[in-house]
């Protein structure tokens, strides 16, 4: 009775072991076709990277060309500048001269609270 015990768990260990074998095989065999994949992606970014570093030069030069254009259309652009200055300083004092006096009143409130 032992005996037979004995030999059906060794059958059933057998058993267990010629599937976890071909579990094993079947585990090796994706692993090594996720590393092809993982190869070929590996690859794809090589080139993906070679043609961003293509497309960032010719962006380059074309900026430059760009920059050149606009200096042939508008040569002297110290007036312009002079101008927005001139906007912007006004615009300045303007905001100044309403936030100064809010500030102020704020400033007043918080001191009696």
């Amino acid at each position: 009775m032992v005996d037979e015990r004995l030999a059906g768990i060794e059958a059933k260990i057998d058993g267990v072991s010629a599937g976890l074998g071909a579990r094993m095989d079947g585990l090796s065999q994706e692993v090594g076709g996720l590393r092809q994949e993982v190869s070929g992606l590996q690859q794809a970014v090589g080139g993906l990277r070679q043609e961003v570093g293509g497309l960032r030069h010719e962006m380059h030069v074309l900026h430059e060309d760009l920059v050149d254009r606009i200096k042939a259309l508008a040569p002297d652009f110290g007036p312009i500048r002079r101008e927005f200055r001139e906007a912007d300083a006004g615009l300045k004092e303007s905001l100044e001269r309403r936030i100064e006096p809010l500030e102020a009143a704020e400033r007043a409130r918080r001191t009696k609270n």
